[in-house]
């Protein structure tokens, strides 16, 4: 169908034409806008995977990461290990064990004690001692004594304490101060001494104990 060349049709071709055009360069500007966030998807996408291979290949080059992470894992097994042992020591029969330090309680050497030493009477012999401590007090002193049977024992089997005082050559005066710890009841001094201050000086192995 043939239109009139009329000033009205030709301005109505032209809006056509014009519209036609402009739909077109719409769509092309969409085509190239998907075609570049296409692009740039693959770039960010292809520039993560390259980071990720650059971060992977700088453990793989770092000479201390194997150890540290050998030495973290071997420690967390050992943190959860209990190690348990069992065995006898025994001792050479040649051998000799010696104890270090010194004892608390003085004991007398062989020679002292006389081992050898036996009666007329050929009779059994019971070996004990005594330890004595000494306190000067007044013009005497105060005197402690520790009984042991034997010098296996550990603590005295008795003890007692009493002033001592040289009233000339041959005369001594001794006040009983107390016995195993406690004081003993005080009948009128021969002195000037006075037993409750005298008793305070007695060294008693273990006050009470015995």
């Amino acid at each position: 169908m043939e239109l009139r060349n009329t000033t009205e049709n030709r301005v109505l071709a032209s809006a056509v034409n014009a519209r036609i055009k402009s739909d077109a360069r719409l769509l092309n500007a969409r085509a190239a806008l998907y075609r570049l966030a296409g692009i740039g998807i693959v770039c960010a996408l292809a520039g993560v995977g390259v980071g990720a291979a650059f971060y992977g290949y700088s453990y793989t080059s770092d000479p201390t990461f194997p150890t540290a992470k050998v030495a973290n894992t071997v420690a967390e097994a050992l943190s959860k290990v209990t190690l348990k042992t069992e065995g006898t020591v025994k001792l050479d029969p040649e051998s000799t064990l010696a104890v270090g330090g010194r004892s608390e309680i003085p004991t007398p050497t062989p020679a002292q004690l006389g081992a050898g030493a036996t009666p007329d009477s050929k009779a059994a012999v019971i070996t004990n001692f005594t330890v004595f401590k000494n306190v000067p007090f007044g013009s005497g002193q105060v005197v402690t004594g520790w009984n042991f049977s034997s010098s296996e024992q550990r603590s005295p089997n008795h003890q007692y304490c009493y002033y001592s005082e040289q009233i000339d050559g041959t005369s001594k005066v001794t006040i009983d101060l107390g016995e195993n710890g406690r004081a003993l009841p005080q009948a009128k001094a021969r002195t000037n001494v006075d037993p409750g201050i005298a008793y305070t000086n007695c060294v008693w192995f273990k006050a009470g104990a015995i």
